[in-house]
């Protein structure tokens, strides 16, 4: 059942001051709440009519076993909140995607004390997963998040939940993780490069290797760098993994920059810089991105493709 719009504000105000956002939460007394399930209240409807049927009719035995329902009832009690209590979730990886789409988040769940069993996650726009954690031992779960525009999409609040043992209560809390997915502009064809510098700026499909003209020496590789400017034959003679650096020619460096798109709106400029970096990338073509406040140096690779999409999505606030 839904509550009317101004209780459910207020109640959402209410959980946001008693459970604030944190990239790590420890499940406590605090944030745990527990209540019976429809079994459970049936469970206890049977043994509140045993225990006034062995009153009225005088039956030790009928009252014997209202009895002991009741304790089970308080063990169980126990039990549930027990398994949830002690439970720690912390910020996991992340995995960016287009506005409009889709990515995820990782939650990584880990105990240190006692294992938890049979624990169900879930939140908005996201079906529940169910999950079990031995002591001493932490598991990543990955959940589907909707990237509605551009931008950081922060983390919504999650609901943990568990029946555990016998289905008789509900243990829950809501856990707000101070996590977030970037939401990269959605491509937008353009016939002319928003570039400067190079013989390429005006093209419509970059081809070649720009750039790759006067070798400058090795480094050490980097994850993400291309595979065609490995030194492969340094590595066959045994001198490690390195990649070589090009020095490009006067007037070869390309620059994607902002202020090549005037006169249109600002998510246009970023989408259709996105094109851009994605066809440059492709090619194998060495690029650098010139945006208000952030300049990220001309390269390749994927390391650098996924660093031009993240400044993409976060402008203006960097960092």
């Amino acid at each position: 059942m839904r509550l009317p719009a101004p209780i459910q504000r207020y109640y959402q105000a209410w959980l946001a001051r008693r459970l604030p956002r944190a990239p790590l939460v420890v499940l406590n007394q605090r944030r745990i709440f527990i209540f019976p399930t429809g079994y459970g209240f049936f469970y206890l409807a049977v043994g509140s009519l045993l225990f006034i049927g062995g009153i009225n009719y005088e039956n030790n035995l009928v009252l014997s076993l209202s009895f002991l329902l009741a304790s089970l009832f308080l063990v169980a009690i126990l039990h549930t909140y027990r398994n949830l209590s002690g439970l720690g979730l912390r910020n996991g990886g992340s995995e960016s995607g287009y506005a409009g789409e889709r990515g995820s988040l990782g939650v990584t769940l880990f105990s240190e004390h006692h294992d938890h069993h049979c624990i169900w996650l879930e939140w908005e726009g996201q079906p529940a997963q169910q999950i079990s954690v031995p002591a001493g031992t932490e598991s990543t779960l990955w959940m589907n998040l909707a990237l509605p525009k551009r931008g950081k999409v922060l983390a919504p609040r999650m609901k943990v939940e568990s029946v555990f043992p016998l289905g008789l209560l509900r243990t829950w809390s809501y856990v707000s993780l101070d996590h977030c997915c970037l939401a990269w502009p959605s491509p937008q064809v353009s016939q002319e490069c928003p570039a400067e510098g190079g013989s390429e700026t005006t093209q419509a499909a970059p081809t070649g290797k720009a750039g790759n003209d006067e070798f400058r020496g090795l480094r050490g590789y980097v994850a993400g760098d291309s595979l065609r400017r490995i030194d492969w034959k340094g590595y066959a003679r045994g001198a490690g993994l390195n990649t070589k650096l090009f020095e490009e020619p006067a007037g070869g460096r390309l620059w994607l920059t902002w202020d090549a798109l005037e006169g249109i709106g600002t998510e246009q400029r970023l989408s259709i810089l996105c094109y851009w970096v994605l066809a440059l990338d492709q090619h194998q073509n060495p690029y650098g991105l010139k945006l208000p406040g952030m300049t990220l140096v001309p390269d390749t690779g994927d390391t650098h493709r996924l660093r031009a999409l993240d400044a993409l999505a976060a402008y203006p606030e960097f960092g």
